[in-house]
C-alpha cells in the first residue's frame, strides 16, 4: 500500500458524506472527524482533523483499509477515488485478446494518448457551440480543460490510460444543453457530452441505425455528437494490435449527477465499431479535398523491405503537422535514399522532416502520395 499519502481531513470527510456516512458535530470540540452510517450499526470512520497530528498518515490509511471492507474494493482502488475525489475521471482500456508480451507499440500508445486529448477537446467544443463538425478545436475554454486534466497511474488489468480534471476547473458560463444541467460546471458538462455522445454512437453501431445518427446529428441544434469525437476514437485502434476498447467515467463524487448517469455502465467498443466509427466521422465532416502542399512532420515508424540492392525502401508512417494545428498521421512509400534519410530522423532526437508530396483524404494514417521532396530537418538547422 502506498504510504506517502497526500490525502486532506476535508476529502476523506467529504468522501464519506458522498458514499452516506453522516459526521457526528460533537467530535469537531476535539479536532476528530467521526462518521458513522445507519444501515452499518456501530462502525464508525474516526480521524484526526489536523495533517500534523502524529498518526494522521496512519489513520487515513486504517480508514482506506475499513472502506475497501466495506465497499468491496482494493485499497489501492479507495485511495485512487479519494485522490480524485473533486475530479470527472475518464479510463480508457485497451483489451488485446491475445498479447503475450504484454506490451503495445510505442507509436499507438502515442496514438491513444494523442486520441484522449482530442476527445476532451472535441466535448468541451460542443459545450461551447455544438455543432456536427468543428472546424478548429483551438477554443480557449476547450485549452483550458485540457490545461488542467492530469495523467494520472495506470490501472490493473489491461492497458488503462486514466485522465482526470477538477469539476470546477473552470468558471465559463455557457448556454445549456439540457434543462438538467443548470447547475452543471463546465467540466461536469463536457464529460456528459463525451459520455452521451460515446453511448449514442455505439448504440447506433449494435442496433444497426448508423445512417439514421448522421441524418439526426446533421439537423440538430444542438448535437452531441462531432465529427471530432469519432475520429479521437479511431485514434484508440490499431489494426496490427487488433483491440477492442472500454471506456468508463468516475464521477467527482463532491458534484451529484443524475442518477441514470451515475448508474450507467462502461462503454465497449468492439474491434469491428471502429470501421464504422471511421464512416460516420467521414459522414459528419464537411468534404474534404485533397490537400497538395508541403508538411513538416516526424517519422513514427519504418515499414520498408530490402531491396535487391541490398538498400530499404518502401512504406513509412508520418506524423504532419497541419497548418490548423491538428495532427495527422499519413502513410507514403519512399525511395532508398528518402527512407534511409527518414531512418535517421526517426533515430534523431527532435529531428522533424519536411516533405512535398499529395494527401488524401480518409482515415488515418492517411495516404500521402506523388512525393515530390523529402528532406530532414535536424535539430538545431
Amino acid at each position: 500500500m502506498n504510504t506517502d499519502l497526500h490525502i486532506a481531513p476535508t476529502d476523506l470527510r467529504d468522501y464519506a458524506k458522498a458514499h452516506g456516512w453522516v459526521l457526528v458535530p460533537e467530535a469537531i470540540a476535539d479536532r476528530l472527524y467521526v462518521l458513522c452510517r445507519p444501515d452499518l450499526g456501530q462502525r464508525q470512520l474516526v480521524f484526526p482533523m489536523d495533517t500534523t497530528a502524529p498518526d494522521y498518515r496512519e489513520s487515513v490509511t486504517r480508514i482506506a483499509g475499513k472502506l475497501a471492507g466495506i465497499e468491496a474494493r482494493p485499497v489501492e482502488a479507495v485511495l485512487a477515488s479519494l485522490q480524485e475525489l473533486r475530479d470527472d475521471t475518464l479510463r480508457i482500456r485497451i483489451h488485446v485478446e491475445s498479447n503475450a508480451e504484454a506490451s503495445l507499440p510505442l507509436g499507438f500508445a502515442a496514438s491513444v494518448v494523442a486520441g484522449a486529448q482530442q476527445l476532451l477537446l472535441s466535448a468541451a467544443c460542443t459545450v461551447v457551440n455544438p455543432q456536427a463538425h468543428h472546424p478548429r478545436l483551438g477554443r480557449a475554454e476547450a485549452q483550458q480543460l485540457v490545461d488542467a486534466a492530469q495523467f494520472r497511474h495506470t490501472e490493473h488489468g489491461s492497458f488503462v490510460l486514466k485522465v482526470s480534471c477538477p469539476v470546477n476547473a473552470l468558471d465559463a458560463q455557457l448556454p445549456l444543453l439540457l434543462p438538467d444541467e443548470v447547475c452543471a460546471p463546465f467540466v461536469r458538462r463536457a464529460t456528459i457530452v463525451l459520455d452521451r455522445a460515446v453511448r449514442e454512437l455505439v448504440g447506433a453501431i449494435e442496433a444497426d441505425t448508423v445512417p439514421d445518427l448522421v441524418d439526426r446529428t446533421r439537423q440538430a441544434e444542438a448535437p452531441w455528437l462531432s465529427s471530432n469525437l469519432c475520429e479521437a476514437l479511431t485514434r484508440f485502434h490499431d489494426d496490427q494490435v487488433g483491440n477492442s476498447v472500454e471506456l468508463s467515467i468516475s464521477w467527482a463524487a463532491t458534484t451529484p449527477v443524475l442518477q441514470e448517469i451515475a448508474g450507467a455502465p462502461s462503454i465497449r467498443i468492439q474491434e469491428d465499431y471502429f470501421p464504422r466509427i471511421d464512416e460516420v466521422h467521414r459522414a459528419l465532416r464537411p468534404g474534404e479535398e485533397e490537400n497538395e502542399d508541403t508538411f513538416v512532420g516526424t517519422v513514427e515508424r519504418l515499414d520498408g523491405e530490402m531491396q535487391p540492392d541490398g538498400r530499404r525502401a518502401g512504406e513509412v508512417v508520418l506524423a504532419l503537422l497541419l497548418p490548423d494545428a491538428e495532427t495527422v498521421r499519413a502513410r507514403t512509400s519512399l525511395s532508398a535514399d528518402q527512407y534511409a534519410d527518414a531512418d535517421k530522423a526517426h533515430m534523431t532526437d527532435n529531428a522533424y522532416v519536411k516533405v512535398k508530396g499529395r494527401l488524401h483524404p480518409g482515415r488515418q494514417p492517411r495516404s500521402l502520395t506523388d512525393v515530390a521532396t523529402f528532406e530532414p530537418l535536424w535539430p538545431g538547422a
